[in-house]
């Protein structure tokens, strides 16, 4: 059931959002749902993080090639691309703000949804979360800093 799940990940993404549209469009009281986001990501993130293979662990964290080519492409590449985007970008400093924590902060959980699709190594990225997670925390002051 796992690998037909996966293998129809994409579209039952779609019709899933499809259909939430549809429904907070034509349906009226919607709006009581917005209780019901916060513990739905939770969820989700928790159902991502079960698969986490734990054995691996040590061996993402002792992969340096790996970690730094991780490392420098979310904190060092990204940025500056960012950063040459921010004249373009529109004036208000919230619209600014949320570019560039959308652009700098990305979901790990669906770049590993993504990789894994792309038949990357999503074993790996998946047992690198904690860390992309934790500089990520580290790095918000700096990235929100930026946007302003």
């Amino acid at each position: 059931m796992r690998e037909q799940l996966e293998r129809f990940q994409v579209a039952i993404y779609f019709v899933t959002v499809l259909a939430a549209g549809a429904a907070a469009t034509l349906m009226a009281g919607t709006e009581a749902l917005e209780r019901a986001i916060d513990p739905a990501l939770v969820l989700m993130l928790f159902a991502t993080f079960l698969q986490l293979p734990l054995t691996s662990l040590g061996q993402a964290l002792r992969d340096y090639r790996f970690l730094f080519a991780l490392m420098v492409c979310n904190f060092l590449l990204v940025p500056l691309l960012v950063a040459a985007m921010l004249p373009f970008m529109p004036a208000d400093p919230l619209v600014r703000l949320g570019i560039v924590l959308v652009l700098l902060t990305p979901c790990v959980v669906y770049v590993i949804t993504f990789s894994h699709a792309g038949r990357a190594d999503s074993g790996l990225l998946l047992a690198s979360t904690p860390i992309l997670l934790f500089v990520q925390l580290l790095l918000l002051r700096v990235f929100t800093c930026v946007s302003g």
